[in-house]
C-alpha cells in the first residue's frame, strides 16, 4: 500500500487546520481607535495572544485584555493554548520581564470600556454584543 498520498493529506489538513479555527473566532476582536489595524491574519493574532508580538507596527505596545471566562474558547483558538496554559504563560512572561500579562475585566461592558480608553488595547468580547467607542478588527 502506498501511503504518500494519505501523509500528503494529512500534511495538508495539519497545515490549514491552524488557519480554520483561529478565522472561525468564536467572539468578536475589539481594539482602542488608536490601532491602526483592521484586519488581522489569524497567525498575527496567535503571535499577539501568545505574546511574540508586543508591540503594533507603529510601536505602540499591544495591550491585551481579557473578558472572565465568558471568551475562554476565543482566547484558546486565538493563542493555541488552553485557557490555563495561557495564564501560565502569561504569568511566566510577567515574572521574567520579557512581557506585560493581559489585563482581565470580569464584566464584558467593563472591558469595553477598558479598551476605549487604553491606547492599544485588544479584547476579544462574546459574538453579538454591542462594542460603542472601539472598532472590529477583522480576522482573516
Amino acid at each position: 500500500m502506498n501511503s504518500i498520498p494519505w501523509k500528503t493529506g494529512l500534511a495538508l489538513g495539519a497545515m490549514l487546520l491552524p488557519g480554520f479555527t483561529a478565522s472561525a473566532l468564536d467572539g468578536i476582536l475589539i481594539a482602542n481607535e488608536s490601532v491602526s489595524a483592521t484586519t488581522l491574519k489569524a497567525g498575527a493574532l496567535k503571535d499577539i495572544y501568545s505574546g511574540k508580538t508586543m508591540y503594533w507596527g507603529g510601536g505602540q505596545a499591544i495591550v491585551i485584555i481579557v473578558v472572565g471566562d465568558k471568551t475562554d474558547t476565543a482566547i484558546q483558538e486565538a493563542s493555541g493554548m488552553g485557557v490555563s496554559q495561557f495564564k501560565t504563560h502569561w504569568q511566566r512572561l510577567g515574572f521574567s520581564g520579557r512581557g506585560q500579562p493581559p489585563k482581565k475585566m470580569d464584566d464584558v461592558e467593563k472591558a469595553i470600556a477598558l479598551v476605549s480608553t487604553t491606547k492599544g488595547a485588544i479584547a476579544i468580547v462574546p459574538a453579538g454584543t454591542e462594542a460603542r467607542g472601539v472598532k472590529k478588527i477583522d480576522i482573516q
